[in-house]
């Protein structure tokens, strides 16, 4: 372990001594020049904008990002609490592992509430599947109203939608020939 520390050190120094005397002759230049009384070149230089392929990651981040201002937008215009929409880690029952999931207050409510009926009568445990299926209409009406009235809720969609497609095609594109698993 030692020896690996010691290595990047070195490395880092080494790194440094080259680059200082790489670039210790630009200075000396520079120096020379404004002894000789030369003035400083004004033309301007132009700028060099490399693109590179961004990371699968980077663009699920950036998903997560479009979609995270969307319901914030969303969340602050629409005419009720059990509407808003939030976005957390959880684990599904039975793994480890963490995925994102967004739901709106009203499923969290709704849950809680036939849970708690489910263990204070002891009857057996009945998902309130129909009445989230009625309120995610709801949700879906108040979201479409909000959309024609309001410009920045639908900017704020279109750039996830955006992200959305974007992402999608890049997955099926560097995914589609491969034999082992590609996350999405």
């Amino acid at each position: 372990m030692s020896l690996q520390r010691n290595f990047r050190v070195g490395g880092v120094s080494t790194t440094a001594v080259v680059l200082l005397f790489a670039l210790a002759p630009l200075s000396m230049c520079r120096i020379a020049a404004a002894q000789e009384g030369e003035p400083e070149p004004t033309e301007t230089i132009e700028e060099i904008v490399v693109y590179g392929k961004k990371s699968l990651v980077r663009l699920r981040l950036e998903l997560y990002k479009a979609e995270d201002v969307a319901f914030e937008v969303f969340n602050s215009l629409n005419s009720d609490d059990k509407f808003d929409i939030h976005c957390r880690k959880e684990a599904p029952i039975g793994s480890h592992i963490l995925r994102r999931v967004c739901r709106p207050n009203y499923v969290g409510e709704l849950t809680g509430v036939a849970t708690r009926q489910s263990l204070l009568t002891g009857d057996l445990y009945l998902h309130p599947a129909a009445k989230i299926k009625q309120m995610d209409e709801l949700l879906r009406k108040e979201m479409e109203a909000l959309v024609v009235k309001r410009p920045e809720l639908l900017n704020a969609l279109s750039e996830y939608s955006d992200a959305k497609q974007v992402l999608d095609s890049e997955h099926k594109r560097r995914c589609e020939d491969r034999i082992f698993i590609c996350r999405k």
